[in-house]
């Protein structure tokens, strides 16, 4: 048992240290501009498929998870009262890595590797659901560093009080988050999950625009 500890102290050492030579960006501008991107270009994109309006298509893979990182950070920014950023990574068990630190004068940034799920739109498969999703998460049996964000883009109603985790989920936290307008403009966060006590009415924050 000693030996297991000495292990995992080493590990979370040394990944903290990788963690902290990532370059970490600034969620609210990268939508920004990406909104700035989308209404520039609104001609194009409207005759573009579909797959590519929506950053459905494998090319573009990588730009849809940034912005659901994105979108994820400053929901959890306005929850926290702090400063949210993430750095996307490749080849890992999680999609970025969040980093905030507190206002106060020379506090430390904390670091969380995040995986990203999606309840998809009903036309791309009509039977998913967030319990499917957690059923997935069971999985994970010895993540307890790891905060699973779940975007839950499907026009269905969503009641965050009925939610039931598997006991057996070891993870830090679970998050669910989504839009609450057709357009866009407003999202929602819920969570976490984990705890006894998560926020189920749902903080409000506006989408980016400057």
């Amino acid at each position: 048992m000693k030996h297991d500890s000495e292990y995992h102290e080493c590990h979370n050492k040394l990944r903290l240290r990788e963690f902290s030579k990532l370059k970490y960006g600034d969620p609210r501008g990268f939508l920004a501009r990406l909104r700035k991107f989308q209404e520039e270009n609104s001609l194009a994109l409207g005759n573009s498929p579909c797959e590519v309006r929506n950053l459905r298509t494998n090319l573009l893979k990588p730009e849809r998870e940034r912005r659901d990182a994105a979108l994820f950070c400053v929901g959890l920014s306005e929850l926290m009262n702090c400063e949210v950023r993430f750095a996307t990574v490749e080849d890992q068990d999680y999609d970025f890595v969040a980093s905030s630190q507190e206002a106060d004068a020379g506090s430390l940034p904390k670091f969380c590797p995040v995986q990203l799920k999606e309840v998809v739109p009903s036309h791309l498969n009509a039977n998913a659901s967030i319990e499917r999703v957690l059923k997935m998460l069971t999985k994970y049996v010895d993540s307890q560093d790891l905060v699973v964000a779940i975007k839950f883009n499907k026009a269905a109603h969503f009641n965050p009080v009925t939610l039931e985790v598997p006991a057996e989920l070891q993870l830090r936290g679970i998050w669910v988050y989504g839009s609450i307008a057709a357009d866009q403009s407003e999202w929602a966060i819920w969570g976490n999950f984990i705890d006894r006590k998560p926020v189920t009415a749902g903080l409000r924050y506006g989408y980016p625009s400057s």
